[in-house]
């Protein structure tokens, strides 16, 4: 039976995967933290499957004094103590406290502490110990954390992943992993390095278990099987100022690294991304546990309208032939689960719109990826198909929750099927060759392959599957790009050359045209030649910067209109106008409990939360915060400004994450400054520096 171990947390939430619900500190933490006293713990050490709920003991100079004063005066001689002024800031390593000891057994064969403690043995009793937890309770937010161990190969590394747990009795594990993993929130100038993690960090240790690989079959270029794992740690934060500080792309990149562990995003996108696959066999089957599961599939059929086509698609793939078979209506749990039960697949589109871990998933990766980050939910009975082999037009990452599936990758047919703009057809087994990837993805795995690679699934005898696909970057390619670059640069070409408004030949109607292609007359030679001069002057003569610019606010605006709107933290509503509430006087009048002010500081809520465009001679800034969680079920939304505001929201854009004072913006009247300030707010996309009440 798996233990609780009780932790503790940071003083405030610091992101979208980290936000506890962590109250006010203390006046003890207050008292201890203006005197110095050290609170940055280390809890380390290589967890073994009975973890104690071993308490946490506060060490500082003065506790110690204390101590030798109450054993004189039981006539005790007390050994010296080596004062260090550097204890202050010191993490302490408690490893020994944890490491070997089950809940209720006793400690007094402990191993030794650190250097102040290398002369004395564990003596104390678990009462004892238990009351200075009960006193460090009083510094710190408690969290209760599950702690699993993972093992990979010999030669590499083993983790130990420390997740939030709600609920463990009769539930998935309610709270995300993501929550604790790869993200600080911190402050950029104390950030943690980039092999630490939220509140944890890494420390290599050998592997206890010895994984097996298996190679790409079937021919072609084997696909590398990753079993390689880190030994993450768990480690409380020294609370920072109350203020939120969260660089939103950080916060996404660290997301994804803990999506590809322990593959380093550097090495992925040198390596993996557009070019070929990745297969990480991870060997934690409750790595995306918390993300969805069969039983939170019933409960949000019963508690949403989920509606077929829509929402739902039943599927099936016998002797050759897709076939899509929703009936009309909503999707309740015994239509589904007949369908289920003969043999179909079910397709969830958008889960993300009702499950909270997978929202907040999605909506942190797509500030890193800077367009929307989908996502469909596929549940297979055993032994059954549910889709054709095909290739898509996103980037897909497959990431398995429960069951087994077996997957068949095959390279493209031919060149234009290279990272295609659209997907494809279903295909025919004879199309597509042999593959040149085969593996059976278990809990826990993940696979990315790039658009364009054929694929195919079936589950295993014996075994039903449930995984979902995240797909990122679709339609974000160069040739986007300049499909709204082609139209500007010939617009502004055609307004600056008048060779370009000028007629046609009259006999150019009888020289070019499919009846006419080969005709091989001089005149035609002409014809050709002037019109490759005149597409070399609309390249020449057109400032590209400009268009440039142009052309990516335009691709940007695309982003604004598909997003999912923010998640909004606790301490971020104190901030915001999410938290804002208003209230009447005994005149009836409205009273907000905001004011802004020419010293109050702001910064945009999210890194990329607006975009300012320049369309139809005027200045738009469209945002996503008012955005549905379905996919584009409203109109893109933006507000316009005049001229001279836009070098303030310029201002605003440029330094983010940092805050910058109302009087900072560079406009003359500070009416006006307050007014662009209390609007963009008032809209959520700013927060202030300070909670407002």
């Amino acid at each position: 039976m798996k233990k609780l171990l009780k932790m503790s947390g940071t003083a405030e939430p610091i992101s979208a995967f980290a936000a506890y619900n962590s109250g006010k500190q203390s006046k003890r933490l207050q008292k201890l933290t203006k005197k110095g006293n050290s609170l940055n713990k280390t809890i380390g050490g290589k967890i073994k499957k009975t973890v104690a709920r071993a308490p946490i003991p506060v060490y500082s100079q003065k506790k110690n004094e204390a101590s030798d004063r109450k054993q004189k005066a039981k006539g005790v001689k007390a050994k010296p103590i080596k004062k260090n002024n550097k204890m202050t800031n010191k993490r302490v390593n408690l490893k020994p406290h944890i490491k070997e000891y089950k809940a209720g057994s006793s400690m007094s064969n402990g191993p030794k502490l650190n250097k102040l403690k290398q002369k004395k043995k564990l003596k104390s009793s678990l009462k004892q110990l238990e009351q200075e937890n009960d006193d460090l309770e009083e510094v710190y937010n408690e969290e209760y954390m599950w702690v699993q161990n993972v093992s990979s190969s010999k030669d590499e590394q083993d983790i130990t992943v420390v997740l939030p747990g709600d609920n463990l009795t009769g539930k998935q594990i309610a709270a995300s992993a993501s929550k604790v993993a790869l993200t600080n929130g911190v402050t950029k100038d104390k950030s943690l390095k980039s092999k630490e993690v939220s509140k944890g960090a890494v420390k290599k240790s050998p592997a206890s278990v010895k994984s097996k690989k298996k190679s790409a079959s079937n021919g072609g270029d084997a696909i590398p099987t990753i079993t390689k794992t880190t030994n993450v740690k768990f480690e409380p934060l020294s609370s920072q100022a109350n203020v939120i500080r969260m660089n939103s792309i950080t916060e996404g990149k660290r997301t994804f690294e803990w999506l590809l562990n322990p593959v380093k995003v550097e090495d992925f996108f040198a390596k993996y991304w557009e070019s070929k696959s990745c297969f990480i066999k991870r060997g934690q089957s409750n790595y995306f546990s918390h993300l969805i599961s069969f039983e939170t599939i019933d409960q949000m059929l019963l508690q949403n309208h989920l509606e077929f086509t829509k929402n739902v698609d039943v599927t099936s793939y016998k002797n050759g032939e897709r076939e899509t078979l929703n009936p009309e209506g909503r999707a309740l749990p015994p239509t589904i689960w007949d369908h289920y039960g003969q043999g179909c697949s079910i397709r969830l589109l958008n889960p993300q719109a009702f499950l909270p871990n997978l929202y907040t998933l999605n909506s942190t990766l797509q500030e890193y990826f800077h367009c929307l980050v989908g996502a469909n939910a596929y549940l297979t009975p055993p032994n059954s198909q549910g889709f054709a082999p095909h290739y898509d037009d996103i980037e897909a990452f497959v990431l398995q929750i429960e069951g087994r599936k077996r997957w068949k990758l095959y390279k493209p047919r031919q060149p234009e099927e290279i990272l295609p703009r659209f997907s494809s057809r279903n295909f025919s087994q004879e199309e597509i060759g042999k593959p040149i990837f085969e593996e059976v993805l278990q809990p826990g795995d993940i696979l990315y392959f790039p658009r364009g690679i054929i694929h195919q699934a079936k589950t295993e005898p014996g075994y039903h599957s449930l995984h979902l696909t995240l797909s990122v970057y679709q339609k974000q390619s160069y040739a986007d790009l300049l499909e709204k670059m082609v139209p500007l640069m010939l617009e502004k070409a055609i307004n600056d050359n008048p060779d370009l408004r000028r007629g046609l030949p009259l006999q150019c109607w009888h020289l070019a045209g499919i009846a006419h292609s080969s005709h091989g007359s001089k005149e035609r030679t002409s014809l050709e030649k002037k019109i490759k001069q005149l597409l070399n002057k609309c390249m020449n003569s057109v400032d590209l910067t400009d268009v440039m610019d142009s052309a990516f606010d335009q691709l940007a605006k695309k982003y604004h209109r598909e997003a999912l709107p923010p998640e909004i933290l606790e301490t971020e509503k104190l901030r915001t106008v999410y938290g804002s509430r208003s209230r009447t006087n005994e005149h009836g009048e409205c009273l907000c409990d905001y004011e802004i002010e020419e010293r109050t500081n702001v910064r945009l809520l999210r890194a990329n939360i607006l975009r300012l465009v320049e369309e139809e001679g005027k200045m738009r800034i469209y945002y996503y915060a008012d955005n549905s969680k379905l996919f584009c079920e409203y109109e893109p939304t933006f507000i316009e400004i005049k001229d001279t505001q836009a070098a303030s929201v310029e201002v605003l854009i440029k330094s983010y994450p940092e805050y910058v004072s109302v009087s900072q913006l560079p406009m003359e009247q500070t009416e006006e400054k307050i007014d662009l300030t209390q609007a963009l707010w008032e809209r959520g996309l700013l927060m202030f520096e300070k909670p407002f009440n």
